[in-house]
This record gives C-alpha cells, structure tokens and sequence, in this order.
C-alpha cells in the first residue's frame, strides 16, 4: 500500500496541498542501480579515453651523474584517477539533473522525483548539492584516504539504505534529511520546474 504525504505548495494556507505518494525503497534502488551503470560506464570510458591519450607520449630520463638516457614508453596515469574521474562524473550527472528536474536518468526511468520537503517544488541547486556530497561525495573524498579508501563505498550503501530505518515513516534517509527532500512518484509531466 503505497505511502501519501501533504506537501505544502507555498507558505500561503489558502493554496491546496497536493498529495504526493512516496516513492517504494524497491524503485529507489533500481533507480540507483541504473545510475550506477550509467556512471561507472562513463567514469571507464573517460578513464579508458585519458590513457589512450598519454599512451602515444614518451618521458625520457636522464640521470645526471652519468648522463644515461631512459626512455620510458608512456607516461602512467596515476592510480587513483579513476577514482577522481568516478567522483566528478558523479557531480556532473547528479547534481544539474536533481537541480532542474529532480531526477536522474534512473529516476526517470523508474518514476520517481525528488521534491523539496517544505514547498513540494524542484530541489534546486542548493539542496541538489547537499543531497550529492552525503550519496557520493564523502564516500569519494574518503576513497582517498589510504587506510579507509577501499571500504569508503560503504557509506555510499549506508546513506543509499537509511531510508529503511527512518523514523519519520516518509522514508527519508540521511540524504533526503541532509538536502530537506522527500522522493516521490512522479506524475505526467511533472518534470517542468516550477
């Protein structure tokens, strides 16, 4: 049984307040799931492009003791740039999706938007950010970090689940609590910022 929450429209109490269904966990994580695909397809694609580049340059060294020449076939890209690649393609894509529409590609394929929880309006730039950093942008920066950096992507699925466990019964997790949203059905043309 699905889940209606009133989501005031303005501050103004003569204006109607719409009812919005809550979007089921089961479609926010298929929705994650096809952004996943998405990004990690990109972030090799781009990573795969980056080394084809350096692949055709040539470092020579030389030691400055004997003057011996080394030629070095290509210059390596640094390990961790995939990673950095991962975390920029995920403010790229996220960020001006939820902005304007309040949905990615995922989102829109399994018809659920994100709305701001006091207006029921498009999240904008603000709360789209908010939401970014507690998805993907602390778990990227602490991939970085060397001791912790392998197991970062937990905090991603922690913050991705917290839903389950809300309180409030509005299955709202830390990120929806973070960038003050709600994720909600979407109805026909309801991608049109208001």
């Amino acid at each position: 049984m699905a889940s209606t929450v009133r989501v005031p429209r303005r501050a103004d109490a003569r204006t109607a307040k719409p009812a919005l269904t809550l979007a089921p966990m089961s479609r926010r994580i298929a929705g994650a799931a096809i952004d996943m695909v998405v990004l990690v397809a990109a972030a090799g694609v781009v990573s795969s492009l980056l080394e084809g580049v350096t692949a055709g340059i040539t470092r020579v060294r030389v030691d400055a003791q004997s003057g011996e020449r080394t030629v070095d076939s290509a210059i390596a890209l640094p390990v961790w740039l995939p990673l950095a690649v991962l975390v920029v393609l995920t403010a790229l894509y996220t960020i001006p999706l939820m902005a304007y529409w309040g949905r990615t590609l995922g989102g829109w394929a399994v018809g659920i938007r994100c709305v701001r929880a006091d207006t029921g309006a498009q999240p904008g730039w603000a709360l789209a950010t908010r939401r970014w950093f507690a998805l993907y942008g602390a778990a990227g920066l602490l991939g970085f970090v060397p001791v912790i950096g392998p197991f970062a992507w937990l905090i991603t699925l922690v913050v991705g689940l917290s839903p389950l466990w809300d309180s409030t019964r509005l299955l709202r997790g830390y990120a929806d609590h973070l960038g003050d949203d709600v994720v909600v059905m979407a109805r026909p043309g309801s991608t049109r910022r208001r």
